[in-house]
């Protein structure tokens, strides 16, 4: 479960992805979107634990002094589909689409 300053976080880039003040980099390779702001770098990545049997998702923050933070979240927490709504919005914010 996610502190409650990170999940507020979280639900602010959504809100700011959306519109479009964020683009992020999606590497389909490692099921992974990272994010390069001015002040602080921000990675999401998915994946799924044989141990727990569910999809998780690691978020790596890095402040701007290089500090790096890990919060982890899966399928068995309330706020995984905030962060798994993070991520689709997140992935598909590069997306160039025909129309």
């Amino acid at each position: 479960m996610l502190p409650e300053r990170i999940r507020a976080f979280t639900a602010s880039l959504v809100v700011r992805t959306e519109n479009n003040e964020f683009v992020w980099v999606y590497d389909d390779i490692h099921s992974a979107a990272t994010l390069r702001a001015d002040a602080f770098k921000m990675m999401l990545r998915y994946s799924f634990s044989s141990t727990e049997i569910c999809g998780e998702f690691a978020i790596i923050y890095t402040d701007h002094d290089g500090k790096e933070y890990r919060f982890y979240t899966n399928q068995q927490h309330q706020d995984y589909d905030l962060v798994r709504r993070l991520y689709e919005v997140a992935q598909s914010s590069g997306m160039r689409l025909p129309f």
